[in-house]
């Protein structure tokens, strides 16, 4: 167990198992020890930086010191310079330059830099993570995929935070409140209602009927099916069991042959009726299909991947899709993607598919493009993560909608709840067909 490891779990900012489960992943993918903390959602980048402060006997450097440092300050150290050294210089205050670094301790970095710049350095520390950040935006110093996702995640994280800390508007009434008595009674009066032109009208051609697309259905080898708990085994049927009501069916659209469709479920309103009826159900294809009705209405796309031993492949998808090419999605999970930072212990991705082969092989199911507003988060049966939940394509604006991080007007702790729920139906799922087993 490191200083640092010690000094977090003594302050109640992480637990000893949090710290054993990060220690294990570095000696697996390497980096500083906060950086798998933070990609563990084990601590806030706050303590973090209380610990290495504290560790270190160096003030931090903010997040907001770190960006938009002037040219001149930048041009203080050379490239090769900052990168070798870890170094960020961040401001300059007289005579003196105030400089973030991975290693304060190192006397000898510190002496080529006051060489370098010509200025008494003041050192302050930073964690590995911003410190890259900081080398790729001001140095050129190319991050990698790892570092690229998880900057992306945090601050979109920080965006959301600091978004809702905004004061709210004033409402209606107060702002009526503060106008004079005649010109209150004049805002309050309703304005008659005007009619639409008869040309206007009589064009105006009537509104199409909304029409929800479909959910597909991926077929799954005996390999994947083992992947989450061999769920699709058939069940012996209980004596005392109803028969659950049929679903309705949706024909499909009129046009070109298309592959056959599972029954539509009703689109579910609130995580209520989600955890209600994943309740009534112990079917894993049932499950998957009552997660992406809930999905289906704030995304132009949802799916379910499962993740195997090796790969993540393909389970059950909805909107717009391209079906065969859809079916075929496999990827390894040695390849960089969001599907291996998510096995390895990331709660959630909010934010663009950095453009990995991994996450261009999927988006050839709709043609290409990278989506900007992508969320995906994994679900897990005792720990382990055995598939991920996925939406793009927002369908609401607004607050929280495509315009804001593209979460199609759910909140994030919707659909942290929504994995959670479709875990634990999962988990159902098993325990049942364990039971009906030993009834046989």
């Amino acid at each position: 167990m490191g200083k640092l490891g010690q000094l977090l779990v003594a302050r109640g900012w992480i637990t000893v198992q949090q710290l054993n489960r990060a220690l294990t992943t570095q000696q697996v993918v390497g980096g500083r020890l906060g950086t798998c903390l933070i990609e563990m959602d084990s601590i806030t980048e706050d303590n973090l930086l209380k610990g290495l402060s504290e560790q270190h006997g160096v003030p931090t450097v903010s997040l907001d010191d770190l960006r938009g440092i002037p040219d001149e300050v930048i041009a203080l150290l050379p490239d090769k310079l900052a990168r070798r050294c870890r170094t960020i210089p961040f401001r300059v205050v007289g005579t003196r330059l105030d400089v973030a670094m991975l290693e304060p301790r190192n006397l000898a970095l510190q002496d080529e830099i006051a060489f370098a710049s010509g200025k008494r350095v003041m050192v302050h520390v930073a964690h590995e993570l911003r410190i890259v950040e900081a080398l790729e935006r001001y140095y050129r110093e190319e991050a990698s995929s790892r570092f690229s996702m998880l900057a992306e995640r945090l601050n979109r994280a920080r965006y959301f935070w600091e978004r809702d800390k905004q004061p709210e508007p004033p409402k209606a009434e107060d702002e009526l409140s503060r106008l004079p008595p005649m010109a209150r009674s004049a805002a309050q009066r309703p304005a008659p209602p005007v009619a639409p032109p008869a040309a206007t009208r009589a064009q105006a051609p009537p509104a199409p009927a909304p029409r929800r697309p479909s959910i597909q259905t991926v077929s799954m080898t005996e390999e994947e099916r083992s992947a989450l708990g061999n769920l699709s085994r058939p069940v012996p049927a209980e004596p005392a069991a109803a028969p659950p009501a049929p679903s309705p069916v949706v024909s499909p659209p009129a046009g070109p042959a298309r592959p056959a469709m599972p029954p539509s479920l009703p689109t579910l309103a609130s995580i209520d009726e989600v955890d209600a009826a994943f309740t009534r159900t112990h079917d894993r294809e049932e499950v998957a299909r009552i997660a992406l009705s809930f999905l289906a209405r704030n995304y132009r796309r949802a799916a379910l991947f499962q993740i195997g031993k090796d790969k993540v492949s393909a389970w059950m998808g909805q909107g717009e899709l391209d079906l065969p090419i859809f079916q075929k999605f496999s990827v390894s999970l040695d390849q960089p993607s969001l599907f291996l930072n998510l096995r390895n212990g990331s709660s959630i991705h909010i934010g663009p598919l950095p453009p990995m082969p991994a996450h261009r092989e999927l988006a050839r199911a709709w043609g290409g493009e990278l989506p900007k507003d992508a969320v995906a988060l994994p679900v897990r049966i005792n720990d382990r993560v055995v598939a991920v939940v996925y939406a793009d394509g927002g369908l609401k604006a607004g607050k929280g909608g495509s315009g804001a991080g593209g979460l199609g007007g759910m909140d994030l702790p919707h659909l942290q709840r929504l994995a959670a729920a479709t875990g634990a139906a999962l988990e159902r799922c098993i325990l049942h067909r364990k039971r009906a087993e030993a009834k046989s």
